[in-house]
């Protein structure tokens, strides 16, 4: 199956199957904002899924992860008002929301409507059509086909929810494609003569990661991946290949090792590309948002990049020493540091969080400037 390769429309036996055991399974009226799987989501590098044990029964591997007759994992399931399937009226219905990694299901007491996820091109969260205003805060609009029509289905709901889920749409549509990496394709304003390389892709909250079977794409021996907090510009550009045909990539210029560089990434499905660059458009947009009103002292930066300097030695570091501070001016600098999100604890040994990474790479953007 290519990229763009569509399931026929209307439902079938297994989209009964989801709807009937995320109904049987699920609390009516379940509160989206406690959902477990939904809270996990920026938590699974620090707890992955367990896996099964030997000791565990198939009645207990069944409840732990529900799955339809082909296999597919439910990994999303909510209540929810949308407005599914291009509808003319725009007037809400409230419905149950399920996911699996082949396709998103709105379903009703009346209706289904099943999408194929190789169908999505377009996901748009947070832009509330105005048709719909009056009744969302807040919504993600998913554009897709259907034959040869393009249709929209707006869900919306609180900010929190909806957003969570987004993270799980996105990522359902991107992971696993096949990219084409040119990185670094410039350090600073210096062109350089890397080959584009192979790849696959992999969306976390805070990076685009692209593992390679054939060998990482950088010298450490780990994955080259994108920090979405280290991000400065990106654009989508048109560039024509060897066979004069053109297509599209993604130029993101990144902080690297305290320097800019520029890597640039293309897909072969101009759909793909289209949601990928939705996606760090979002995530840029929330990491900004975050410290658009958050006055950092220079001495709370000098913390700041000392944490970003020393990385994973920064238990090693005596830091009042470093700063030429008392450990007790110290001790509130991480505190405000902590209560403002940019570090992830108010004790060292500690690191930056996305935001506090943001703020970083700005002040190094501007000093290479």
């Amino acid at each position: 199956m290519t990229d763009d390769t569509q399931e026929p429309e209307g439902q079938t036996a297994d989209d009964a199957k989801i709807v009937a055991n995320a109904r049987s399974n699920a609390v009516e009226g379940g509160d989206v904002a406690k959902s477990d799987l939904l809270q996990a989501y920026r938590r699974q590098k620090e707890e992955p899924e367990p896996k099964a044990t030997e000791e565990e029964t198939k009645a207990e591997r069944e409840a732990r992860i529900r799955r339809t007759s082909s296999g597919e994992a439910i990994v999303v399931d909510f209540v929810a008002s949308f407005v599914a399937g291009g509808s003319t009226a725009f007037e809400p219905v409230k419905g149950r929301v399920l996911m699996s990694q082949r396709r998103l299901i709105l379903a009703t007491g009346k209706s289904k409507n099943a999408i194929p996820i190789t169908s999505i091109f377009d996901i748009a969260v947070g832009q509330v059509p105005p048709e719909v205003e009056d009744f969302f805060d807040y919504t993600v609009m998913v554009g897709y086909i259907t034959g040869r029509q393009r249709r929209t289905t707006v869900i919306g709901g609180d900010r929190e929810t909806i957003e969570k889920f987004s993270l799980y749409l996105f990522r359902a549509a991107l992971n696993g494609s096949q990219a084409t990496v040119k990185h670094p394709a410039r350090v600073g304003g210096r062109v350089m003569d890397t080959e584009p390389h192979e790849s696959g892709l992999h969306l976390d909250y805070e990076a685009v990661t692209f593992p390679d079977d054939e060998g990482p794409l950088t010298e450490n021996g780990e994955p080259f991946h994108i920090d979405l907090a280290s991000v400065i510009f990106f654009e989508v550009l048109e560039r024509t290949n060897d066979d004069e045909q053109k297509k599209l990539v993604l130029s993101v210029q990144h902080v690297e090792q305290g320097q800019t560089v520029t890597s640039e990434i293309s897909l072969k499905s101009r759909r793909k590309m289209n949601i990928l660059g939705r996606y760090l458009r979002l995530v840029y947009h929330w990491i900004k948002s975050d410290v658009r009103n958050i006055e950092v002292t220079e001495q709370e930066l000098e913390v700041l990049v000392g944490l970003y300097s020393a990385g994973e030695m920064a238990a090693e570091v005596d830091f009042s020493e470093l700063l030429g501070v008392e450990q007790e001016v110290l001790d509130a600098k991480l505190e405000t540091l902590h209560d403002e999100g940019l570090i992830g604890d108010d004790e060292l040994p500690t690191s930056l969080t996305p935001q506090g990474r943001f703020v970083v790479n700005e002040e190094i953007e501007d000093v290479n400037v």
